[in-house]
Order: structure tokens, then C-alpha cells, then sequence
């Protein structure tokens, strides 16, 4: 019985997210819940998705429920939560404000912030490094760059140069997939992947190939699988498809409903998001898939068309970054509201950014790279401001 139990308890480890979303979490017990709320995941935005679970759980049946709200709560590490997230969604919820006991929790977490005492902390998988691979000149070279200090170290270089492939970090292993050799090809479906946690790790290339070449496409991770979409190889690309790295195994998915190169893939909520991108024009059209029905649907477009843009998400809500819209390079960002399903503009970049890169440490959004780009720079949201870091010597 404790096999199987463990084996329950890994399953929904690496799926934790989709659980929260579900139907089924509504039904559970309080003890199940609890039970859990205890269990960890790398996932990103998952200390998110545990507060919008114990939330919605509550509300389901608020009158049988509400009293064990406050013991549910004790289990939202708020430290793992951005300060925006815990002022714009966490202070206005009405549960949290009856309840003296989590009002006091989340008081104390805010004020112990302000005073400096304490940041935005980093779960287990975490880094304050981000690590660039390649780039528009067909690089094989790999810098880490370490927020902390601003400087650069030298990874290993990985097997073959690729022009315009796409990588994800699943579980501290890098994923490198895809790409094109030089200006003229070949395209490749080959995949190579670096362990993080090795103490001396090397690129493999022991692993699956995609089911189809592709170059300029876009990735990200949803529910413990890999997702592929787009791209081009000889023709631009709608299909998609999705790996599991536990099976080892690439699985076609649905295609998207027009073809999309240079174009942005994000998860949140459960979805896969595609944003704009390149098809004879830059686009600005977008579209999100739910993995249940394996369907896409049309969200509203962005309000600027970009091609070579990049994307993150970041208290629920997408924002949309840098690009180009025909020949004029953008330095302009905006945000789709995961609630009101609107797109509202943001504080532009200090440099305009095409075929930029981005991620969230800390609650901060870093940018980085372009062609040419030497800076680096990150967005506060608390403060809607631009900071360049760095300069750094890599196109």
C-alpha cells in the first residue's frame, strides 16, 4: 500500500497544477486537500494556483467550508507570492478579510517586505541565473548570467549550432529542440538536453526527435509534458505536438487554427497561449488550447502586430514583448488580463528588442538579446519601470 501511495503522491507532484484546476479538487475532503497543499512542485506560478484552488474549494460550498478556510490558508506560502499578487488579488478577497488569522499572516508578509527584511523567495529549481544559448549567428556557445552580480561564466557548448531553435527547463534539465543550420539549412527535429543537476553536465544527444522539422517555433511546459507549436521548414507551420519526458515520447496535438514563425508560447491556467508571430505579415492575432478537448480557440488580438516578439506570464496576467511590425523594431509591451480578457499597454523598453528573450525572477520580468542588443534589462510592475542591468557582449 505505501508504493502505491507513493506513486499517487509523485503522479500528482508533477501534474499539481492540472489537479487544482480540476473538477475533482472541488469534491475532495478537507483532508484530502490538505494533503494536497503539502505537496511540492516546480511548476511555474504554482503557489498561485494553490491560493485560486483553496479559494475556489471554499466558495463551492462556502457555508459547510468556510470555517476551515483559515487552516486551508495556513498552507499558501506567501512568501512565494509576488507582492503585486498579494496586494492586487490575495488583500481584495473577502475570505481572507473576514478571517483575522489571515489578514494578520498576510499583513505580516507585506510589512515584512517593506521594511527589507525579506524578498520574493525562490522555491527548490529556482535561480537567480538565466541561461542563454546561441543565437541569430548560429552559436553553440552557452553563457549563464547571474543576476546578482551581472556577470557572465561559460556552460558547455552544446552539440551542434542552431539557428533559431527553442529550449524549455523541465526539472533543471534544459531541453534544446529544433532549429536550422546556418542561413540555408538543413532543418532539424533533433533534440539535445543539458542536466542541471549533474555536477559536471554535458549536452546529450540521446534523446527522441520531434515528429516534424522546425525552425523559429515556440515552446513551453504544461502539466509535466513539453509543448511544441508553429514554426517553419520549408513552409510555415500550424501543427504542434507535446513530449513526455517521463515516456520519452512526442505526441501530435491539434493544430492551431493559422500557421505562426517568430511567434510566443505561454501556459497559464491550464491553457497553451499563442501570440502573434509571423505569417506572409506580421500577425497580432492569438489563440489558446485546452489540452482536455485538444481544441484552439481565438482570444482577442494584440493591439500591435509583432513578429519576433517575446512572452511571460506573470500574476495572471501575459504580457507581450518587443518584436517588430514590418520594418520598425518595438520597444513597446503590453498585457492580457487572464480575467478580463483584455489587452492593455505597457511602459515601453528602453531598447526596442526583435527576437528578444524573457523570464520572471523575483517578480521581475527580464529581458534580454536582439540582434545587436548588448543590455539587459528588467520590469517592476510594482513600480511600472524599466531597468537596464547590464551590458553584456552577445548579440
Amino acid at each position: 500500500m505505501g508504493d502505491v501511495v507513493q506513486a499517487a503522491e509523485t503522479f500528482i507532484s508533477k501534474n499539481l497544477g492540472a489537479v487544482l484546476k480540476s473538477a475533482d479538487f472541488l469534491q475532495l475532503g478537507v483532508d484530502d486537500v490538505k494533503a494536497v497543499l503539502k505537496l511540492e512542485s516546480v511548476e511555474e506560478l504554482i503557489d498561485e494556483d494553490k491560493y485560486r484552488s483553496v479559494i475556489s474549494w471554499t466558495k463551492h460550498g462556502v457555508c459547510d467550508r468556510k470555517e476551515h478556510f483559515s487552516d486551508l490558508f495556513c498552507f499558501i506560502q506567501l512568501d512565494y507570492l509576488s507582492s503585486e499578487f498579494l496586494n492586487d488579488v490575495v488583500r481584495k478577497e473577502e475570505l481572507v478579510c473576514n478571517s483575522l488569522e489571515c489578514a494578520n499572516l498576510l499583513i505580516t508578509s507585506l510589512t515584512s517586505r517593506l521594511c527589507g527584511a525579506q524578498v520574493f523567495k525562490k522555491r527548490k529549481g529556482q535561480t537567480d541565473e538565466i541561461l542563454m544559448i546561441g543565437g541569430v549567428n548560429c552559436e553553440q556557445s552557452v553563457v549563464k548570467f547571474h543576476i546578482k552580480t551581472n556577470q557572465c561564466s561559460k556552460m558547455p557548448n552544446t552539440n551542434i549550432a542552431r539557428r533559431y531553435p527553442s529550449a524549455v527547463n523541465y526539472n533543471q534539465q534544459i531541453l534544446l529542440m529544433g532549429g536550422m543550420q546556418g542561413w540555408v539549412g538543413p532543418y532539424y527535429n533533433s533534440v539535445e538536453m543539458l542536466d542541471l543537476n549533474d555536477e559536471n553536465p554535458k549536452w546529450d544527444s540521446n534523446l527522441p526527435s520531434m515528429g516534424e522539422k522546425r525552425y523559429a517555433f515556440a515552446s513551453t511546459l504544461l502539466n509535466g509534458l513539453v509543448y511544441c507549436a508553429g514554426g517553419f521548414n520549408g513552409k510555415r507551420l500550424s501543427s504542434c505536438e507535446s513530449y513526455n519526458p517521463e515516456e520519452r515520447k512526442w505526441s501530435a496535438i491539434g493544430n492551431m487554427n493559422i500557421s505562426r514563425s517568430h511567434h510566443a508560447l505561454v501556459s497559464a491556467r491550464g491553457l497553451l497561449y499563442a501570440l502573434g508571430g509571423f505569417d506572409r505579415n506580421a500577425i497580432n492575432t492569438a489563440e489558446c488550447y485546452d489540452p482536455r478537448n485538444g481544441k484552439w480557440e481565438y482570444i482577442p488580438p494584440m493591439k500591435t502586430c509583432r513578429n519576433g516578439l517575446t512572452a511571460v506570464v506573470l500574476n495572471n496576467e501575459i504580457y507581450t514583448i518587443g518584436g517588430c511590425a514590418g520594418s520598425n523594431d518595438l520597444s513597446s509591451v503590453e498585457k492580457y488580463n487572464l480575467d478580463t480578457k483584455a489587452w492593455i499597454d505597457v511602459l515601453s523598453m528602453n531598447e526596442e528588442r526583435w527576437g528578444g528573450s524573457a523570464c520572471v525572477v523575483d517578480g521581475l520580468i527580464w529581458v534580454f538579446g536582439k540582434q545587436g542588443a548588448k543590455t539587459v534589462e528588467f520590469y517592476d510592475p510594482a513600480t511600472n519601470k524599466w531597468q537596464v542591468s547590464t551590458n553584456m557582449d552577445r548579440q
